[in-house]
């Protein structure tokens, strides 16, 4: 049976041979509580700060700025909720902006401060799923004092302009002399594009360790020195009491030398992922009825993205169809007690409800070949073409 060729790396990545050697000592004989003041426990500690330093040079950070969690979707909803206490009890404006393509981690914190009775701008967005400056900017001016626009979008790939818009808030907030909190969910960016949060003066940012080579079970949140954030989560004083638990020691071990590794190869992987996504595209696009959902344009999009939908065909049948072929893709429907529905990221750039039920993702990541490229364009030919209308029947 011929090897797997996985292609939905935006979900998960697997885990790196070096990543999962560095964690093993952490599982057996260096076990100790990184809060305990004897041999073991120091040690554990030393090991957690190494870790918490290699992800601050990933970042462009200072180590004291990153906190560890248990995934992208504790960080946003600490980012966010956390804000959202300190608002409320300062008395500052309760006005949070958000895309309309937000992931579900940050949707949900937002609609559940909009039950609240805090003020929520769903700003829209173009064909290509970029938001519009100047709808975030007439929000920020009727009094926003949080924002949060994801970096790039999981399910079309979509980068969003993140400079023009830390530079917008920051015009904006000088402007009427107000603090202006400005999250960013990165969780699809870290180990793909450069990231200098020196430059780019956001309050925060989240990821997740098992999108770029750590297990799953890992993450972190950039908290800017001197940025309020309360705690959302109560009983410990583990990551300066806003990630209270006893620190998964083994899991942040490994998001360290994960980072690492990201920060050493990240521009030969962009520029190769870059390779893939364009040769892909470029044979869907020879195919009648396919058409790209979110940019036309490669670097306007995540590296190694492609999204796609087609006529005549559910992206879930596409990804079963894949998946009887030794390929792992995924699909921008979601299926909810057996009824399949469209996503609403998709329904937000526009598409029709018969062209999101028919859209399909494919990622490249690190472990992906030029083989699996051509595999990956061969087998979609050959399935796109028994399906999509005016195109020739294949078996």
């Amino acid at each position: 049976m011929e090897a797997l060729i996985y292609l939905d790396n935006s979900a998960t990545t697997r885990v790196r041979p070096e990543v999962l050697e560095a964690m093993l000592p952490y599982l057996s004989e260096n076990f100790g509580n990184p809060s305990s003041i004897h041999t073991q426990g120091r040690k554990a500690r030393e090991a957690v700060e190494q870790a918490r330093q290699e992800v601050a040079d990933l970042l462009g950070c200072q180590p004291r700025e990153v906190y560890f969690s248990s995934c992208g979707t504790l960080s946003n909803n600490v980012a966010l909720l956390g804000r959202a206490r300190f608002v409320e009890a300062n008395g500052l404006n309760k006005h949070l902006v958000v895309s309309r393509i937000e992931h579900p981690s940050v949707m949900g914190p937002a609609q559940y401060l909009e039950s609240q009775g805090f003020r929520v701008t769903y700003l829209p967005v173009d064909r290509e799923g970029v938001i519009r400056l100047e709808a975030l900017e007439t929000a920020l001016r009727q009094g926003a004092s949080m924002v949060s626009i994801m970096w790039a979008n999981n399910e079309i790939g979509v980068l969003q302009p993140v400079e023009a818009i830390t530079e917008l808030v920051e015009k904006v907030a000088s402007e009427q002399g107000r603090e202006i909190y400005q999250h960013c969910d990165a969780v699809q960016v870290i180990g793909k594009l450069p990231v200098d949060l020196e430059k780019l003066k956001l309050s925060s940012l989240s990821f997740s360790g098992h999108k770029f080579g750590a297990p799953k079970g890992i993450g972190a949140l950039f908290l800017r020195r001197l940025v309020n954030v309360m705690p959302i989560i109560f009983g410990g004083g583990q990551e300066m009491g806003l990630m209270p638990g006893t620190e998964p020691l083994a899991n942040i071990v490994a998001l360290g030398v994960a980072s690492r590794l990201a920060r050493l190869e990240q521009e030969e992987l962009q520029k190769r992922l870059l390779g893939y996504q364009e040769k892909l595209i470029g044979a869907l696009l020879q195919l009648p009825g396919v058409e790209l959902t979110g940019p036309s344009s490669a670097h306007r999009r995540l590296p190694g993205h492609v999204s796609f939908c087609a006529g005549g065909i559910e992206g879930e049948a596409l990804v079963l169809k894949s998946d009887l072929r030794g390929m792992a893709i995924s699909s921008g429907s979601a299926c909810h007690q057996g009824i399949i529905e469209p996503s609403a990221v998709l329904r937000a750039i526009g598409l029709s409800p018969e062209k999101a039920l028919g859209s399909v993702r494919i990622t490249f990541g690190r472990d992906s070949s030029d083989a699996d490229v051509e595999k990956a364009c061969a087998i979609l030919q050959k399935l796109l073409t028994g399906v999509l209308p005016g195109a020739e029947r294949g078996g």
